[in-house]
């Protein structure tokens, strides 16, 4: 199987505590290690919602770039979908044009 190069971004309730959170994000890191590797990671932290989402005004953010097997998406979608402590996700392929602004801002090399 043909792997591929993707963001993915996750909204963490505010409600949390902080060792929910670590926990949290360690699930997902563990899980996006098992079917690839993790390139980057930004943690952006508690911003403010654009819309109350389930009596959310704020939501802790944080983003992986990695490269994981295509299929893998699905399974990833599902376990975001499942966790109730994740308000909102997004994942986006990243074309080739991108990876290579990402190589170049965050510094890094992506072994394509």
């Amino acid at each position: 199987m043909e792997s591929a190069f993707y963001e993915t971004l996750i909204v963490i309730s505010q409600t949390i505590s902080k060792e929910e959170k670590i926990k949290i994000i360690s699930s997902y890191e563990d899980f996006l290690r098992g079917e690839g590797r993790i390139i980057y990671q930004i943690k952006w932290g508690k911003k403010k919602l654009a819309y109350i989402i389930n009596k959310n005004r704020f939501g802790i953010y944080h983003i992986f770039y990695c490269q994981i097997l295509k299929s893998s998406v699905k399974n990833l979608e599902k376990k975001l979908n499942q966790d109730e402590n994740v308000i909102r996700f997004l994942i986006i392929k990243i074309k080739k044009k991108a990876l290579n602004y990402l190589e170049s801002k965050f510094n890094i090399t992506l072994n394509r």
